[in-house]
């Protein structure tokens, strides 16, 4: 083989790379404009679902100064944002409360008694009544859950006071005195209730990782936008495919040969349209400010390699299935949309059914669009990244094989 055939053929590949590319130009605009929309409005879905209409707590409070206390009081929990999301106070008779709860007009009241300050003071512990309708609905039902959740916390507070008090009665020796022990609790239980939020984002779990949302779809939407831009390389298979590749071969270009050149072409083109997004990405992080913005940096550039690669060796398999461009075109989009479906690119894999689970664990998208994240958003992991290696070495060696056996046909 003459290095000069090589070059030529690298050369051609390219030519028939671009020109395809070209012809197609306005339909591969439009289709990642539309990916790009449906991604966008999933995410937007995504991130307000949980937004719901807010609970009006009607807080029943007695007169006097211990009213104005606990109407204080109350104001401070109302600042909390776990308690602001969800639900608004507003401060009525006992009478207006009840009448508010049948009507439909409140959806809680919360009536706290005269000695209740005192009560509290002394360790009577009077409860609070809470009331709630009988027929209740979501807002409801979320602020029901809030009340719980606090009453869980007043509990853990008071075993850990009631447990120092028990020690000192028991007569064991204590380093403080047993009042300052019972402050030392109230003081430590008082800042972890009023600063609960921090506990809670501490201990997030979410079906997204931990990614955000608008990570997670701007990631997932990059992936499918590549994924659908495989399209542009049916040209490079095209009907009279094998009699080239029997010319080639007298020249000493043979399927492996010429199967690395096809990967090396499909490899730079993703890389390249990579960059273009990323581009774009980061004019528009700057200028819409609706985001963190984000910055192209050349660490950048070994992830998105291995992912170009591993996207290149999948359009090499799936073009050399067949001698049919357009049957190969179809099973691409036919496999794309199953693999954006079961591989978390629509909804987090959490929301799927089992089966859906079970069968995205084995798509190559739910790498690609993890080493995407990643390589956008934090830094690339080393299995990812060995993952992404691996599934363009397999593909790739897969569609050479399907090469090898079509010129044997």
């Amino acid at each position: 083989m003459k290095k000069s055939y090589l070059l030529q053929y690298i050369r051609i590949e390219y030519k028939r790379m671009l020109s395809s590319f070209g012809h197609m130009l306005f339909s591969i605009l439009l289709m990642a404009l539309i990916i790009g929309i449906g991604t966008a409005g999933i995410g937007f879905v995504m991130t307000h679902l949980t937004d719901y209409e807010k609970a009006t707590v009607a807080m029943v409070l007695p007169e006097g100064d211990e009213g104005s206390t606990l109407k204080s009081l109350s104001s401070l929990i109302e600042m909390q944002d776990s308690v602001s999301d969800i639900a608004n106070f507003t401060y009525l008779s006992e009478d207006e409360a009840r009448a508010g709860i049948k009507d439909g007009s409140i959806q809680a009241a919360i009536i706290l008694g005269d000695t209740f300050i005192n009560d509290v003071m002394t360790g009577i512990n009077t409860p609070a009544i809470v009331l709630l309708p009988s027929d209740t609905e979501l807002n409801t039902d979320v602020f029901h859950e809030e009340v719980r959740n606090g009453v869980s916390l007043i509990r853990t507070g008071e075993a850990g006071i009631y447990a120092a008090t028990d020690t000192w009665i028991n007569g064991y020796s204590m380093v403080i005195s047993r009042s300052d022990m019972e402050n030392l609790l109230t003081d430590l239980f008082t800042r972890n209730a009023l600063d609960r939020n921090s506990v809670i984002r501490d201990s997030l779990v979410s079906a997204f990782g931990e990614e955000s949302i608008l990570q997670y779809y701007i990631a997932s939407g990059f992936a499918l936008i590549l994924l659908f831009f495989g399209l542009i390389f049916g040209n490079m298979y095209a009907g009279n495919d094998i009699t080239v590749r029997k010319k080639l071969r007298i020249n000493g270009i043979g399927p492996v040969i010429a199967g690395m050149i096809r990967l090396l072409v499909m490899t730079t083109i993703v890389f390249a349209i990579s960059i273009c997004m990323i581009c774009i990405l980061v004019i528009y992080t700057k200028t819409a400010g609706s985001f963190a913005a984000l910055y192209f940096e050349a660490s950048m550039i070994p992830g998105l390699l291995l992912l170009s690669f591993s996207l290149g060796g999948f359009f090499h398999f799936i073009y050399s299935l067949s001698d049919i461009e357009a049957q190969n075109a179809m099973i691409l989009i036919l496999v794309a949309i199953l693999m954006a479906f079961s591989s978390g690119c629509i909804f987090p894999m959490a929301f799927l059914p089992d089966i859906f689970q079970k069968i995205g664990n084995f798509m190559p998208l739910r790498i690609w669009r993890t080493g995407l994240s990643q390589i956008l958003f934090s830094y690339p992991d080393p299995a990812n990244s060995m993952l992404l290696f691996v599934i363009g070495l397999i593909f790739g060696t897969g569609g050479i094989i399907c090469q090898i056996r079509k010129m044997h046909s």
